[in-house]
């Protein structure tokens, strides 16, 4: 990364960071720790830098898109509580997941807290626009969320299936994981009266970036090392995630190595030894096909960042960096 870009980056976070922190606020000191929690672990922050970003590439209000940015990772947050508690995790960017250190009714409130922020945070970012502006916003804001919670419950349902194909899984992730992103990149031309045109490409630019963006965890899950992802490695194996790496080996493996990944898929008894062995079989048959799928995603975001007019050179460099960042990471 280059030093402009990462100065360009940082002067982000910290803002945003900032109105998180304004918003993320309560009167009920337990409850405003539990909702904070995962905030102070860090993160990427990648959803309000594609906001932000979007919206310096038409020209738009920065204090708008801040406002927004924290909207969309108050939102982000209050997903990683409640899946935690679904999938059981007991980390979360290596700290204690937050129904591990408060306990699932704490966490359970603290993700209903955030959900009222994130809209909060949205309410304060439109302030000042016009109906149509608050409509638009607000309309594919309220549809994330409901297709997230479509791409989440899909993702449960595949647990205890063995004939989930490539196609149903794109169109899950293209809910738990892709319509943050693209609901973020979108936002950064709503809240600045875009054409619609214009949002249309920002749009499929978040929804691919988010495709190739979960492909590449899904394949750290498998191959990162458990210090940097700050989560259990092999937890997906242990849950039976149906990701694409294990619909492509359950397509091309031998009969004896699909046995033994079957019935490690989903054991939560499973030995360590177990894990690692059903590991070497997923990247056997499945780890370049993924790495190229997610490339493929990568470079239908970037053609449709093409299309949009720059008026911010900085911030069409930064979202070219963000698609390029997400094949090339690590954790």
């Amino acid at each position: 990364m280059t030093d402009e870009l990462s100065s360009y980056f940082n002067d982000i976070v910290n803002n945003v960071n900032f109105h998180i922190k304004n918003f993320v606020k309560s009167n009920v000191r337990t409850l405003e720790e539990a909702s904070f929690h995962l905030f102070t672990a860090g993160g990427k922050r990648l959803r309000p830098l594609i906001l932000v970003s979007s919206s310096d590439l038409i020209g738009g209000d920065r204090q708008r898109a801040y406002k927004a940015a924290a909207a969309v990772e108050i939102l982000h947050n209050f997903t990683l509580v409640h899946d935690d508690i679904m999938d059981r995790d007991y980390l979360r960017r290596g700290l204690p997941t937050v129904h591990v250190k408060w306990g699932e009714p704490m966490a359970i409130l603290a993700g209903d807290y955030l959900h009222a922020k994130a809209f909060e945070a949205l309410n304060e970012a439109l302030k000042g626009l016009d109906g149509d502006t608050f409509y638009k916003a607000f309309s594919i804001f309220i549809n994330s969320i409901e297709i997230i919670s479509e791409g989440q419950a899909m993702d449960m349902s595949f647990e205890n299936r063995v004939d989930v194909t490539e196609e149903e899984y794109v169109q899950m992730i293209k809910g738990k994981t892709a319509m943050l992103f693209s609901c973020s990149a979108a936002l950064g031309g709503i809240i600045n009266k875009a054409s619609d045109d214009i949002i249309k490409n920002l749009i499929e630019y978040g929804l691919n970036l988010g495709i190739s963006f979960q492909i590449v965890d899904d394949i750290l899950g498998i191959i990162g090392d458990e210090k940097e992802l700050g989560k259990p490695v092999y937890s997906d194996i242990r849950e039976g995630k149906k990701t694409i790496l294990v619909i492509k080996t359950l397509s091309e493996a031998k009969d004896d190595e699909k046995k033994i990944l079957v019935s490690t898929l989903g054991n939560r008894e499973a030995k360590k030894d177990d894990l690692e062995r059903a590991s070497e079989i997923i990247r056997k048959y499945s780890l370049q096909y993924a790495y190229n799928l997610a490339k493929k995603y990568s470079d239908l975001a970037l053609e449709h960042l093409r299309k949009i007019p720059v008026y911010n050179e900085t911030a069409e460099k930064a979202l070219k960096y963000l698609a390029q960042f997400t094949i090339e990471r690590r954790k």
